[in-house]
């Protein structure tokens, strides 16, 4: 029996515990319940603490950009889980009663919540003892591709198409780098930012980083890459160029950047350089970036740029009103109508219609807002309530003024607001203007003047400060403007920034029945006088430099005090001024640099000698009036002298000697009625402006030659528009360099030949026309009635409008034949530059040339009374800028051409 035991003792205590401990614990499910529930209770408590405190730090690290991590994330959840299910377990203990509220003994029902208590109890410790092991509950995660920033809630039609335009370069992989350049304020950080969102929300994996900086005009380098290096989650000792570098060499990034002012070396910041990406490269590598300044974008390369321009009148309408409130702009009719004018003062510009807008939500009345739309136009916007001053646009405009390179290009963009608002300028008209204030004073002679203020213009347009402006039938060119706000920021500038609203008096719109009082202290004055009946000498202007007047009625006078009250004038425009009389007093303006005269002048005042400083003299419409002798020899400092526009008065033998004595003068304006021997004589003068017209012993002049003999060398350089007309004898007109092959006319920007009834050809002797007239723009032939042919008007490289107007005898342009035709068949390039085409009254015109001409950059034709034209020379691929055919119904119907119904659509019928 012993021996049994002994074999029987170990297996049961081996088995013992597989045995006893599970009965055991079964047991304490039933027995121990209380203790059990008590337990979790203690250490949901617990739990409740711990999770309080970890949620603490995850809140402070948060607030440090961290995030928090998984681990401790996942701890958090169940957590919360394990919360809820000891909750379930207290209220299922305590609801164990029977119906005499004494604890149920159904021991089934006991066991299984002791159980359940037990576990939990277990899950709890564990959780317990995973919380104590954190080490960190958040850190700071590397940033996705893209983070979303804020842009305004409203997005308008410009901004999408600018949108989707740079998106589909980008996508379609057709750029390194993209400029966005446009004026301040005019929505080129909030399309960059949508561009940025745009990634943000496509997650379609396109770029690894999509990197976000503000460059600003205080940059430096240390600043961009340390913006970088946060970006793309670099540590702070990680931001020199190599580390960057290093980091997106192997990487596809777009980087945005916001607010250049320069160019910026991208290998100095630590970014590779963007190439066009092509489908055999792994990465791609572009950058956007955003600029008031063109040439940044030359500067930085750009394989594209985007000029964003302000608002179409429905998209700046609908952002206004969005801004100032709907609702209220649709209670009142009069509200709407001062609302419309309120806009069109703002012209488009973004940043003008909000904060105008926000400002005029509160105003309630429709005499609020006449007032506020009378503050616009008067450019004096720091008076509309509400326009507080730290959020007014001016001075973030003011930015692009400040950042020019310049005190000369900042004057010459003050200037610029004389002009009316809204007026497109004349560039000459502006360069002029500069150089009476003395701008561009150092010169050699007036082409280089004119050049360097050509220079200036483009710098300014580059800055976004001025626009070009396309007038119908003239070159583009020719003529720029201010934008509306632009303008009243400068006026804004000239008042020292809103402190001094006496300096600058700019209304040459406004009409006034007097002057204003504080116009004593005025510099610069530019008014209209129509609704005063004379201008005398009661004030003493006597900080007076600038003065322009206008003014439509010739029965205005100027009393001869007058100018006796303004001792400090150096600059006078009466060109606006239909001013018959000029009081002899105008002499006593010892210190006037520049004079433009009035229109109808009935005679020259012969005080205007007197005036020892002047140096530019511009004399329009005399009429009847002469020249007195000796005059033009007292102006001794003159450098320009412009006569040109004189109607019928002519330069006479004796004024070329007072032209002569003239050592500093530049250029002039005039008109020749006189012999060879005179224009001979003035070889030495440089002309500008020249007419050739009604010559003494016409016999004589059957041929005239353009040539140095007859224009003098500085003609090459000074001759901007010449003019021969009026010659009843002349048959030919011989274009030569006499043997000098440098010489041509490399300035020629007008060439006139009207009313030669008798010219038959225009000879080119031993020269290309492309060579002698490289510049020319404006062709006008009229009344040349002897002309059958004018195939060398077709290889003027920079021709832009053609005008030929009764012409009786023209048959063709470019006949069959002719040099020129080969040229087509061989080049196809001829009138290359032609936008505008003139042919009117010309009863023989058959044809202007028997095959296709591609006219790439032709926009508009007119043809009138040729009623013998029955095609024009445009094939299917020819023309694609045609924008209208102006013409008669009758000869519409008249024509006889084979692609007439593909170009019918253009026409626009002459009444």
């Amino acid at each position: 029996m012993a021996g049994v035991i002994d074999l029987v003792r170990p297996v049961a205590s081996f088995v013992a515990p597989y045995l006893v401990n599970p009965i055991s614990r079964q047991f304490k499910y039933l027995f121990f319940l209380s203790n059990n529930v008590k337990a979790i209770t203690d250490a949901m408590d617990e739990l409740r603490i711990t999770r309080a405190s970890t949620k603490q730090n995850i809140q402070t690290a948060e607030l440090e950009g961290k995030t928090r991590s998984p681990t401790v994330e996942f701890w958090l959840q169940k957590v919360d889980a394990v919360e809820l299910e000891v909750t379930a377990i207290k209220q299922a203990y305590d609801h164990r009663t029977n119906c005499i509220a004494m604890p149920s003994l159904n021991i089934v029902s006991n066991y299984k919540l002791g159980r359940r208590a037990f576990k939990k109890k277990e899950e709890m410790v564990e959780l317990l003892d995973k919380a104590a092991k954190f080490d960190v509950v958040a850190k700071k995660l590397p940033p996705g591709p893209a983070r979303e920033l804020p842009t305004p809630s409203i997005m308008v039609s410009n901004e999408n198409s600018n949108l989707e335009t740079i998106y589909q370069y980008l996508i379609e992989n057709m750029t390194g780098i993209i400029g966005i350049w446009g004026m301040g304020g005019v929505g080129k950080t909030t399309l960059l930012r949508s561009i940025n969102n745009e990634f943000y929300r496509s997650k379609d994996g396109m770029f690894d980083h999509v990197i976000w900086v503000v460059v600003s005009q205080q940059y430096s380098y240390v600043k961009i890459r340390s913006d970088i290096a946060k970006n793309l989650g670099l540590p702070s000792t990680n931001e020199d160029a190599d580390a960057i570098h290093d980091f997106l060499k192997m990487k596809s990034f777009l980087l945005l950047l916001d607010d250049l002012w320069s160019e910026h070396d991208l290998e100095k910041i630590g970014v590779p350089h963007p190439k066009m990406h092509h489908d055999q490269d792994k990465h791609k590598r572009m950058v956007v970036f955003t600029t008031r300044l063109e040439n940044v974008c030359g500067d930085m390369e750009a394989n594209k740029t985007i000029k964003i321009q302000c608002l179409d009148h429905d998209a700046a309408w609908g952002l206004f009103k969005a801004k100032a409130g709907e609702e209220l702009i649709a209670s009142d009719n009069l509200i709407q109508q001062h609302a419309e004018g309120v806009v069109m003062e703002c012209a488009g510009l973004p940043l003008a219609l909000v904060t105008v807008g926000k400002a005029m939500r509160t105003k309630k009345t429709a005499q609020e807002w006449e007032y506020v739309g009378n503050m616009m136009r008067k450019s004096k916007y720091p008076s509309i309530p509400g326009m507080r001053k730290e959020s007014d646009f001016f001075p973030i405009l003011k930015i692009s003024y400040d950042n020019l390179e310049s005190d000369i290009l900042r004057q010459c963009f003050l200037y610029c607001s004389l002009w009316g608002e809204d007026v497109a300028i004349a560039i000459d008209d502006l360069i002029q203007c500069w150089m009476g204030h003395g701008l561009l004073d150092d010169f050699d002679d007036l082409s280089e003047a004119y050049n360097k203020g050509g220079i200036i213009i483009g710098n300014l347009k580059g800055a976004c400060l001025l626009e070009t402006v396309a007038l119908p039938w003239l070159h583009e060119e020719s003529y720029v403007k201010l934008h509306d706000v632009i303008r009243d920021l400068a006026l804004w500038i000239t008042s020292d920034c809103g402190r001094n609203k006496q300096g600058w008096l700019v209304q040459p719109n406004s009409n006034l029945e007097r002057l204003p009082e504080d116009v004593i202290n005025g510099e610069v004055i530019n008014i209209s006088v129509n609704n005063m009946k004379a201008l005398d000498g009661f004030i003493n202007f006597h900080k007076l430099k600038t003065l322009i007047l206008s003014a439509d009625t010739r029965e205005y006078l100027i009393t001869p005090e007058f100018f006796t009250k303004m001792r400090c004038l150096k600059y006078l425009d009466l060109s606006h001024a239909s001013i018959e009389i000029v009081p002899e007093e105008i002499g006593g303006l010892n210190g006037l640099e520049y004079l433009q005269l009035p229109r109808n002048l009935r005679s020259l005042p012969t005080a205007l000698g007197d005036l020892k400083n002047l140096k530019y003299l511009y004399i329009f419409d005399l009429s009847e009036a002469k020249i007195p002798y000796g005059l033009i020899a007292r102006l001794t400092k003159l450098r320009v002298l412009d006569l040109f526009y004189t109607g019928d008065v002519y330069l006479e033998e004796r004024h070329v000697d007072e032209l002569l004595i003239l050592k500093e003068l530049k250029g002039v304006g005039i008109n020749i009625k006189a012999s060879s021997t005179l224009l001979e004589r003035l070889r030495p003068v440089p002309k500008r402006r020249l007419r050739l017209c009604c010559l003494d012993d016409e016999s004589d002049f059957t041929s005239i030659s353009i040539s140095p003999l007859h224009l003098g060398s500085n003609s090459m350089t000074n001759l901007h528009e010449l003019t021969i007309s009026n010659i009843e004898s002349l048959q030919e007109l011989v274009m030569t360099t006499e043997n000098d092959s440098s010489w041509c006319l490399s300035h020629l920007n007008e060439l006139y030949l009207d009313d030669l009834p008798h010219l038959k050809n225009v000879i080119w002797k031993d020269l290309e026309t492309q060579f002698f007239l490289p510049g020319l723009v404006y062709l006008f032939i009229i009344n040349c009635n002897s002309l059958t042919s004018l195939c060398w008007t077709a290889h003027l490289p920079r021709l832009k409008q053609l005008t030929i107007s009764q012409c009786d005898k023209l048959e063709s342009i470019i006949k069959t034949g002719d040099d020129a035709t080969k040229v087509i068949e061989e080049e196809g390039n001829l009138f290359k530059s032609l936008n505008l085409l003139y042919l009117t009254d010309n009863p023989n015109l058959e044809c202007i040339c028997e095959g296709e001409l591609s006219l790439p950059s032709i926009e508009l034709i007119t043809f009138e009374g040729c009623d013998k034209l029955r095609k024009l020379p445009l094939g299917l691929d020819s023309a694609k800028n045609l924008e209208s055919i102006d013409v008669s119904s009758t000869m519409w119907d008249n024509i006889d051409w084979a692609h007439k119904d593909h170009f019918s659509h253009l026409v626009r019928t002459i009444v």
